[in-house]
């Protein structure tokens, strides 16, 4: 399928991916002579700090900010307390916002990610994606590698059906999670808002476990991020729904049903102790993780967000 071109502001699907060895693979016989270093679209990062290159914006996953500012809020797991660091998936209902001031060559995100940086950087994300330029690089069904679910109800960079949220409005959510399939090794989308045949879900796509190295085996950071990219000469769009997370319900951007999948692929319900990844909190700031164990991870949740206008 080819990938589309937008017309106006919409927000859509993404999937962005990297694999960036520092030692030993090639992965240019997988992706092709093109990607030898980067993904366009896509972060090329320090292995070590989780840095953008040539940037210092920490847990960003999407776009080398060399030609403008990137600023992110969110949270990205500390580690679990009971074993190694062992993911197999994350999961989320992200609230998604009908929001206008994204000015041309600006974005505005937010997405959930697994994310394997013991040997290099490997990772593979999916959110919802405002912007008036189109999809580009791997924001689109061209990302390298990924496979396309039969029955699919949603395409990467295709626009999500209105009604979307308002301010004081009710509240629309997509729920998507990121799962290595425990037999093939495959990390596959689901989407789990409009049901579907697999457990109340629909399998959106999946990328090949032989895409990946270390990945192929485990993610050791799960990560819930909003984040905006602009540039240099403009000013920063809104981050989530325009609003600071004190706006809380019905105002504030927010993710729910917070959680992660352990080495058995099942539902981790213990203390994250997440990091905080919030770079600029005078333009986009943070609530407190809401954490709920055991009988109700889905009210585990965080507000995040801020207006457009960011001078830097």
């Amino acid at each position: 399928m080819a990938s589309k071109s937008l017309v106006g502001l919409a927000v859509v699907l993404f999937l962005a991916s990297c694999i960036l060895r520092i030692k030993g693979r090639d992965v240019s016989k997988l992706l092709g002579a093109e990607h030898k270093v980067e993904l366009e679209g896509t972060l090329v990062g320090d292995a070590k700090s989780n840095k953008l290159a040539g940037s210092t914006t920490q847990g960003s996953l999407i776009k080398e900010a060399s030609d403008g500012y990137t600023h992110v809020a969110g949270y990205q797991s500390k580690g679990r307390v009971d074993a190694p660091t062992t993911w197999h998936g994350v999961r989320a209902k992200i609230s998604v916002w009908n929001i206008s001031d994204v000015q041309p060559l600006s974005e505005s995100s937010a997405y959930i990610a697994s994310i394997n940086n013991l040997d290099g950087l490997e990772f593979v994300a999916a959110g919802v994606h405002t912007t008036k330029d189109g999809i580009k690089g791997c924001y689109n069904d061209n990302c390298p590698g990924f496979v396309i679910a039969n029955g699919s109800n949603l395409f990467p960079g295709q626009a999500l059906a209105p009604p979307l949220s308002n301010y004081g409005g009710e509240t629309r959510y997509i729920t998507i999670r990121i799962k290595k399939d425990e037999k093939t090794g495959d990390w596959s989308l689901y989407r789990e808002d409009k049901g579907g045949p697999i457990g109340g879900m629909t399998l959106l796509g999946w990328w090949p476990q032989n895409l990946f190295n270390k990945l192929s085996d485990r993610a050791n950071i799960i990560q819930w991020t909003g984040e905006v990219n602009y540039q240099y000469n403009e000013t920063g769009p809104s981050m989530g729904s325009g609003q600071f997370s004190d706006e809380q319900d019905g105002k504030a951007a927010s993710f729910f049903g917070l959680y992660g999948f352990d080495f058995y692929g099942r539902i981790y319900n213990y203390d994250y102790s997440p990091i905080q990844l919030v770079d600029k909190p005078e333009c986009y700031d943070l609530s407190p993780w809401y954490h709920h164990t055991f009988s109700s991870p889905e009210k585990s949740h965080f507000f995040y967000g801020g207006p457009s206008g960011c001078s830097q």
